[in-house]
């Protein structure tokens, strides 16, 4: 049984992990994948959606295993976005991407909702710019190793 087991664990490392991106900007959706192309290259897959109608409709088909929000779309209020994203897709994690730097506090003090939902699911909320801690988190949130640090412990 040890091939077995030996088989499934190097499937699943080829398999890309899958995210998905909810931003209204082209170039938004271009810096991330890009970002994310240049560090992980092809152990991530993006998927974006331009909006959060659209984006619920994939989550009820598919299964992701991180979602990317860019809190910069439009109108709606973030707290609405999180908890329906969070609805549709409740134990896949959740990073909000600020159109400025901002922080946790912030965010909660501009009415995201009541204390328990203010960020529930999100385990990171980090700055649009800021693409080394975009790679970082995405890196955490997949379990994907560093090619610097060399091979994972694990025979292949």
């Amino acid at each position: 049984m040890p091939p077995l087991v030996r088989i499934t664990y190097s499937v699943e490392r080829r398999i890309p992990a899958s995210l998905l991106l909810i931003a209204g900007e082209t170039e938004m959706a271009n810096m991330v994948y890009g970002t994310l192309e240049r560090a992980l290259g092809s152990r991530v897959c993006v998927w974006h959606e331009p909006g959060v109608a659209s984006a619920l409709k994939v989550l009820a088909a598919c299964r992701f295993r991180l979602i990317l929000l860019d809190l910069a779309l439009g109108k709606a209020a973030p707290g609405a976005l999180v908890r329906a994203i969070k609805r549709q897709a409740p134990d896949t994690p959740l990073a909000l991407l600020l159109p400025r730097p901002a922080t946790a506090l912030a965010i909660e003090r501009r009415a995201l909702g009541e204390p328990e939902p203010r960020l529930a699911g999100a385990v990171a909320v980090l700055p649009r710019a800021d693409s080394d801690r975009l790679v970082r988190v995405v890196r955490q949130v997949l379990a994907i190793p560093d090619r610097a640090v060399g091979p994972p412990d694990h025979p292949p």
